[in-house]
């Protein structure tokens, strides 16, 4: 298993933290690939470089504003979005990103649940993934809390949505903290061998980083995350949580996680 971070691309504290400690990667947000201009962007890929920090991983991957259901669809801004996005992807040489765009992919009460999963699917075979694989990128799925969007909230429908995409570079993603807040099956996790590819964990009912200072009740949910994650064959986990001490709790929880793997 390695593990990585989730933090701002122009984080550069965050950076040199991570790669101090031996984080394995770094995972960065993909609305930064797609705005930053050209200076900002070649600073920050030089800033990685200079601390042998790989980027492998770029989470949030579209803008509230850019929907891919509903009613209002915008392929045209949808193209030009993921063509610089995906083009810095490459660049950078991000291998994975996380779809969890919880309002791009939430639709008005009242509308249909299977058209928009057949929308979500559109766009995944028809958009996202031939740009995806250009770049040498696969897009993971992640479910999320059920306040937070109106569709796929627990692991298997992140999964089901990849499959029905059709393409082989659309898979799912396991996050703790949303599969404990929407009382998922940890267990099933394990189900979906071969196809969950990522995975982000955090202290799964404050959201804050992982430590051997958690209750045996978390420790023993992060054992069984992990075992559920090894027999499905995820071979990636972030840190997503808040911190405000990040050279802290990302050393306490780096060495809590490697010694439960």
């Amino acid at each position: 298993m390695k593990f990585g971070v989730c933090r701002g691309l122009d984080d550069f504290e965050s950076i040199k933290i991570a790669s101090g400690i031996g984080v394995d990667y770094y995972e960065c947000g993909f609305g930064s690939l797609a705005k930053f201009d050209d200076d900002k962007f070649n600073n920050c890929k030089e800033v990685l470089n200079e601390n042998n920090l790989p980027c492998l991983v770029a989470n949030g991957f579209l803008p509230g504003e850019l929907k891919v259901v509903g009613d209002s669809i915008d392929y045209g801004a949808l193209t030009e979005y993921l063509d610089k996005g995906f083009e810095r992807a490459k660049a950078l040489g991000v291998k994975k990103v996380v779809f969890g765009s919880g309002a791009a992919r939430s639709f008005p009460e009242g509308y249909s649940l299977e058209k928009a999963k057949e929308q979500l699917a559109f766009f995944l075979r028809e958009y996202a993934s031939p740009k995806a694989e250009k770049a040498g990128c696969i897009i993971v799925m992640e479910p999320l809390r059920f306040s937070e969007t109106s569709m796929i909230h627990r692991v298997f429908e992140g999964v089901e949505i990849a499959r029905k995409s059709g393409k082989n570079n659309v898979a799912g993603l396991a996050d703790l903290y949303h599969v404990y807040g929407n009382n998922d099956s940890i267990e099933g996790i394990g189900e979906f061998k071969g196809e969950l590819l990522h995975s982000h964990i955090a202290e799964p009912v404050k959201r804050v980083y992982p430590s051997a200072k958690d209750s045996e009740e978390i420790i023993g949910i992060y054992k069984k995350f992990f075992a559920s994650l090894k027999k499905a064959g995820c071979e990636t986990c972030s840190v997503e949580a808040h911190t405000d001490d990040f050279k802290t709790d990302i050393a306490d929880a780096l060495a809590i996680l490697k010694a439960l793997i």
